[in-house]
């Protein structure tokens, strides 16, 4: 290549005065020549862009022309007065390039408004940049078994102890939702649900943003302690300062009754890992045994490192203090800690035990896709009917060429006239996304909040970029029209309508019905899914059921009285004929089973130590045959004898019996569930390995969602009122659910009246569990919706523009004998060519997105036919029913009106 044809001297010579341009040019070459000789041609072209850049300064650049005078800066406001001539003389086709970018545009705003709010998670700590989740990682003969979100409660000590420049650091249990907070005020019973939090004194000195009122040092300090959130503070104090303020607490575990409010937590925004209404002060010391403080990865453990400190050096520091203690217990040897930005947690952690679902990344992926999908239909809408319309400019362009405008001068006018459109379809932009933001986050279920005094500013930036990339995308395409076109050419109507620009805009249709395509088989397989999930067999007969929470579970509040009520509420409301079945049980169909945990069970005392987690549901014997749970083997449990009083249920033969879902029966190593009825197990529900005989063995079953593994679970006969967290009422068959339930109401209130009345059907809160998938399918049919629209708004106004510049060549044709049906198929063939070249790009692309989506599912749909046909057959009909809508109209009009001035 020769030295002035490099790229760095074509620059110079854009920004270069000429009047120095051919000395500068010169002195480069002498350089070059002699870089060449001394260090080869490589090093001489690299040294050739240096001492180009080198003459790129202001003492030389300033000293060139403006590049617009002050006469030229004075045509812009002329150039405006022409485009809107000329959007006004064409109003069909301004506002669909308006309305177009309008729709991208404020479909954008709403994608980047989900995006930012989940990129937002944890950014209200004013610390978050320092703050660290300590997880555990666990192995099995050199492989990784588990990655949990919690670890040892052993971990803050060794913190304590062996960390000294670390000051802040805490660990807190987080209480099960069907457990809650129970207490007692104004004489009525509350039971908080909304999350409950069981912190060391030091939670305040890691998390100081989420305290606003107390000192972060000591509201946790005492013991009966709580910190009460802003939201629950003023439900049950009103306009009284909360802090000193006594709670009832009901729970047999504490000594004391009496609970006292020392501080108010924040109410913690949407955008948080973790949320919490109340916060219960656990003492700084617990565990106090080494058995507690190694035996169980059970709390949820964060530090707040030092702005110096690196977190890899403290892991690593922490696994070698690990590996010191780990011939001292078992479940230390096989594992290995690890620090996680809490920054990270949303959308980059998976793991076992996490607080709350988080999001994922991979969908945020996807929907920043469409975003940026629906971006480019509407810019490429736009370009087509540009260049498209620039055929019908030709002449004009030619004889202001041939009247001294440079070329420049012609990009400016593109320019401004796009600037017009854009600054009107932002203006819509503004005022429809401010009214929708609203009903779309009620719509997919995403809290879009906008803030007032930022909305402009957000939008001004956005629209900016918009206008800026914009600009430079639908430049691109004229400027190159304007570049390659011969003004006397122009002028003389020898430059072919139908090839200026034809291959860009067939390009860049196919790219924008391959979009459409490939986003529409999603959609079909993404409520595929769904309906799959919902619609599979569960294992389970959830429908006419009704549950009822029991407020005062886990209390111990009347121990034996609240069994033998339970018996009342049973026997009261058989007598109606409306109600089948009833059951009590720890938890439903729908609710995560609470008490989780490894090594819970073994067939020998003396098995070695076992990583599988298991499940445990404490059941009546009805609950069974009230969800319709099938037994492959034995039994269900006993009926109780006659002479049961609730009394320490522990002590009767009934208790120690159990029942196993096949998946546990396998993992126990018995080959059949017949092998396993009758045997004896030794069982850790509370104190130590017991023997439990195995009297049953029912089919595995969905206790949660479909997407979600099943877990071995097992089963404990549920013989006192503890474990009584849920009653499930299944109703006879063409009972009126409403009159079911007054009656139920009526019972309840009778045998629990001063507890309150908490029901729900049973197979709408099942449903709840898609709930992300529910709104990601809305979410991502809506805007999809809306890039499809924006497209078919494009096939209409080519069409209409192609109908529109053939109509002479229509007309002939008619002269000459040609019929409706052959104008139409003349007009449709670029059509079905666009159309088969869509569906062969977005084949493969749909396929791959799908299968990537779906690899996430345990349980899933196989990829039909139907998602690739559909968008094939969706978008063929309408693209062809647009552009023949517009050929018939253009092949019945009269040949006389469009030949008779040639």
């Amino acid at each position: 290549m020769k030295p002035l044809d490099h790229w760095s001297v074509k620059l110079l010579r854009l920004f270069c005065p000429p009047h120095l341009l051919e000395e500068i040019e010169g002195d480069l070459m002498q350089r070059y020549e002699k870089d060449a000789d001394a260090v080869g041609e490589k090093r001489a072209n690299q040294r050739l862009v240096w001492n180009t850049l080198r003459y790129l300064r202001p003492g030389i650049v300033l000293r060139r022309a403006p590049l617009f005078y002050r006469g030229q800066l004075g045509m812009i406001n002329h150039y405006a007065v022409v485009g809107w001539r000329h959007l006004f003389r064409n109003k069909f086709y301004t506002a669909v390039s308006v309305f177009g970018l309008t729709l991208g545009l404020t479909a954008f705003m709403l994608i980047s408004a989900y995006i930012n709010r989940e990129l937002s998670y944890e950014n209200f700590h004013e610390n978050k940049d320092s703050i660290y989740r300590i997880g555990l990682k666990r192995y099995k003969n050199g492989e990784l078994i588990e990655t949990s979100a919690r670890t040892f409660p052993g971990v803050r000590f060794l913190l304590k102890e062996n960390f000294p420049e670390i000051k802040s650091f805490t660990g807190f249990f987080k209480t099960p939702a069907n457990t809650g907070f129970l207490f007692r005020h104004n004489e009525k019973i509350f039971n908080e649900q909304g999350g409950v939090l069981n912190a060391d004194s030091a939670f305040f000195s890691v998390f100081p943003s989420l305290l606003s009122a107390g000192d972060p040092l000591s509201v946790l300090k005492e013991p009966n302690s709580l910190i009460l959130s802003e939201t629950l503070a003023k439900k049950l104090f009103g306009n009284k300062h909360p802090i000193g303020q006594v709670l009832d607490r009901i729970d047999d575990h504490s000594a004391e009754s009496n609970f006292v409010v020392r501080g108010v937590l924040k109410d913690i925004p949407e955008n948080s890992h973790f949320h919490a209404q109340v916060i219960e002060q656990i003492n700084d010391q617990w565990p106090e045994s080494n058995e507690d403080l190694w035996g169980s990865a059970a709390m949820s453990t964060y530090v707040a490192l030092p702005k110096s400190t690196d977190f890899h050096s403290v892991e690593l520091k922490l696994n070698i203090l690990l590996k010191r203690i780990a011939n001292e217990h078992t479940l230390v040897k096989d594992a290995e800690v690890f620090l996680q930005s809490i920054s990270a947690i949303h959308l980059s952690s998976d793991l076992k035990d996490e607080l709350e679902p988080n999001g994922d990344r991979s969908l945020l992926y996807l929907i920043g896709i469409v975003g940026v999908i629906i971006i480019l239909i509407a810019w490429i809408n736009y370009i087509n009917l540009e260049t498209a319309r620039f055929t019908s400019r030709i002449k004009e362009y030619g004889i202001r060429r041939i009247n001294g405008s440079r070329k420049i001068d012609l990009a400016i006018q593109f320019f401004v006239q796009f600037t017009i459109v854009t600054g009107l379809a932002i203006c819509f932009t503004a005022i429809i996304y401010s009214v929708l933001v609203q009903e779309v986050s009620l719509f997919s279920g995403v809290n879009l909040k906008i803030d007032p005094t930022n909305l402009w500013s957000d939008a001004l930036i956005i629209a900016t970029s918009f206008l800026a990339l914009g600009s430079i995308a639908v430049g691109i395409s004229p400027a190159l029209l304007i570049y390659r076109f011969n003004p006397s050419l122009a002028i003389k109507g020898k430059i072919s309508n139908q090839r200026s620009g034809s291959s860009s805009r067939l390009m860049l249709t196919t790219i924008q019905f391959a979009s459409s395509a490939i986003l529409i088989a999603f959609v079909l397989a993404i409520f595929a899914q769904l309906d799959f999930m919902r619609s599979s067999d569960k294992g389970l007969e959830i429908d006419h059921v009704i549950a009822i929470r029991n407020p005062t579970a886990y209390s111990g509040q009347g121990f034996v009285e609240n069994f033998s009520e339970f018996d009342r509420l049973r026997e009261k409301l058989l007598r109606y004929a409306q109600f089948k079945t009833i059951a009590s049980s720890s938890a439903i169909p729908g609710t995560p089973i609470g008490f989780t945990f490894v090594n819970l069970i073994k067939r020998n005392p003396g098995d070695p130590y076992d990583p599988t987690i298991y499940k445990t549901t404490f059941v009546s014997n009805d609950h069974f045959p009230i969800y319709g749970i099938k037994f492959l083997a034995g039994k269900n449990f006993a009926a109780l004898p006659p002479d049961f009083n609730g009394t320490e249920p522990w002590k009767q033969k009934h208790w120690y019996s159990l029942i196993l879902n096949q998946r546990a029966a396998k993992q126990l190593g018995f080959a059949t569930p017949e092998e396993a009825v009758n045997q004896d197990v030794y069982f850790h529900l509370w104190d130590g390995l017991v023997p439990y005989k195995i009297v049953g063995i029912v089919d595995d079953y969905h206790h949660e969602a479909v997407k979600k593994e099943i877990y071995p679970t097992i089963f404990v006969p549920n013989y006192s009122s503890y474990q009584q967290v849920y009653y499930s009422i299944r109703l006879e068959a063409g009972t009126q659910p409403q009159t079911a339930l007054q009656n139920i109401e009526t019972v309840w209130k009778e045998v629990f009246p001063n507890s309150p009345f908490e029901y729900f059907f049973l197979d709408d809160y099942y449903d709840q569990q898609y709930k992300s998938e529910v709104h990601f399918g809305h979410v991502f049919g809506l805007f999809s919706g809306v890039a499809i629209l924006i497209a078919c708004l494009g096939a209409l106004s080519m069409s209409l523009f192609e109908a529109n510049s053939r109509l002479k060549e229509i007309s002939i044709r008619k002269v000459l004998g040609a019929t409706i049906l052959d104008v139409v198929l003349m007009l449709n063939k670029s059509q079905v060519r666009v159309v088969s070249i869509s569906a062969l790009l977005a084949c493969p692309m749909a396929l791959f997105v799908i299968n990537m989506w779906l690899s996430e599912y345990p349980s899933r749909i196989d990829i039909e036919l139907k998602f690739l046909l559909v968008p094939f057959i969706a978008i063929s009909t309408l693209m062809l029913a647009v552009s023949s809508f517009q050929s018939v109209k253009a092949s019945i009009s009269n040949p006389v009106d469009h030949l008779k001035n040639e």
